[in-house]
């Protein structure tokens, strides 16, 4: 491909902007325009000639006539470009075939290209859809609901690389908890999520990291969730050596509901939801009262919590119904609470700053965002961000069309660009161009003498 003529077209907008003013206010601004819009033309005349070879190519001339001659404007990751494509038909089957929408893999009506959409999906994983919109793609806004439906389209998966662990640890941390989402219909969508770990990387930190971390989520059940989990552990470590697994949460049915799957753990019941949350409210924050209430508790004194109690109903009657709710809570979970100082249960339940970090910005803070369909995607995009995925443009091929997808859609690719193109588009061409700036005069006549053989004009410029 001849790019001389473009590179004259650049350097004309080059030295026309830059003979007209240019201030230290507008230089960057300047440059970043100019440098877009010859990437934008290059892109362009690139698919012209790409077009124009298969149309002088043998293949095309055996199997297929010219019909007509389309104009298609494309959103692509650098902006817009204007594009004429040639539509053929074939002469046995009459079939219509257009070659620049193979080698783009694009839809009759797909307006955003493949880069595009992968750019837009990836900003999603860091950022909720109408920032991804507005700013995912170069010089180019697009709508939420345009993400939205991208991200509804995601059918396949991204088959996550799970290495053995050389060594199983004796205790396993499960932590489980629910995200919840606004649905498009109105509704509330309650999702399962979980953190697997060995607990704390070093105990001696302030700052707590955590060891071998791994995120799932689902818009299934927590029994759904519970065998995604087992899956994963079965494959990272021999199951038969952890002596311990901890399941710690906030005591809800489905959290609790681990049988099938862990028959042997041990549930631990989340300090937050216990003290912070249930004990403080029936107590009203008296540290005196909620620490006989613990003790009462840990030491099996029911009834004695029960007066307790039931001396602050009397003392807030208005909260009755509250205040009974919490005890009823604390009550089912008595087990749970106990099992807190378990002594190889060194690594408290964090799940709620997870939850908060990872999830609920991007989905609970969403006002009727969401079908159950692109939720699950969402989800699917935030687990992988949790895990530390860095999603390639393979991984949203796959995601997009299926599992290896992308190696047949690259070989398809690969075979269209396997043309032999006429000789007569393969002419030699040889201009000049110059840019009107001086050059620099360096310290010594070494470097002056290197500098001039880098910019001096080459008879060719050629890219094939």
């Amino acid at each position: 491909m001849n790019i001389i003529p473009l590179i004259e077209e650049f350097t004309n907008i080059f030295n026309k902007t830059f003979l007209s003013g240019i201030t230290p206010l507008n230089i960057e601004k300047n440059i970043r325009l100019i440098g877009d819009n010859f990437t934008i033309r290059l892109y362009e005349k690139f698919l012209t000639e790409l077009d124009l070879y298969f149309k002088k190519s043998k293949l095309r001339k055996d199997s297929y006539y010219v019909k007509e001659t389309i104009t298609r404007t494309l959103i692509t990751s650098v902006g817009y470009i204007t594009i004429n494509m040639t539509a053929y038909r074939h002469k046995e089957t009459n079939e219509r075939y257009i070659f620049l929408r193979e080698v783009l893999n694009l839809k009759p009506y797909q307006r955003l290209t493949n880069e595009a959409e992968y750019q837009l999906v990836k900003c999603t994983m860091d950022n909720n859809m109408s920032y991804s919109a507005r700013n995912a793609l170069r010089n180019v806004i697009v709508s939420r609901s345009k993400v939205s439906k991208l991200l509804y389209n995601l059918n396949g998966s991204i088959i996550e690389n799970i290495e053995r662990n050389k060594n199983t640890p004796s205790t396993l941390y499960i932590e489980i908890d629910e995200i919840h989402a606004n649905l498009q219909n109105g509704k509330n969508q309650i999702c399962p999520c979980a953190i697997v770990h060995e607990g704390y990387k070093e105990t001696f930190t302030k700052r707590k990291e955590l060891k071998n971390l791994r995120a799932f989520a689902t818009v299934d059940s927590y029994s759904s969730l519970y065998e995604v989990v087992f899956n994963y552990i079965n494959k990272a470590y021999d199951i038969d050596k952890i002596e311990h697994i901890f399941i710690s949460g906030d005591g809800a049915k489905g959290i609790k509901a681990y049988d099938n799957c862990f028959y042997n753990a041990i549930f631990v019941l989340d300090k937050f939801h216990y003290k912070a949350k249930h004990l403080r409210h029936i107590f009203k924050n008296n540290n005196e009262l909620i620490n006989i209430a613990d003790s009462y508790i840990r030491n099996d004194k029911i009834e004695d919590f029960k007066k307790l109690v039931k001396c602050q109903i009397e003392k807030f009657p208005n909260q009755e119904k509250t205040i009974k709710k919490s005890m009823k809570y604390i009550l089912s979970n008595i087990q749970g609470i106990k099992n807190q100082t378990h002594p190889e249960y060194k690594c408290p339940c964090s799940m709620e700053s997870h939850v908060s970090n990872q999830y609920a910005r991007y989905i609970t803070s969403i006002a009727y965002g969401f079908s159950i369909k692109g939720l699950r995607n969402k989800l699917k995009l935030l687990v992988y961000k949790a895990n530390k995925v860095d999603l390639t443009i393979n991984d949203f091929y796959n995601l997009k069309y299926g599992n290896d997808e992308y190696k047949t859609i690259n070989e398809n690719i690969q075979n269209l660009m396997n043309i032999k193109v006429d000789k007569n588009l393969r002419k030699e061409t040889s201009q000049e161009y110059k840019i009107n700036i001086e050059m620099p005069i360096l310290d010594s006549a070494k470097d002056n003498n290197r500098l001039k053989t880098v910019t001096s004009i080459h008879k060719e410029i050629r890219v094939i």
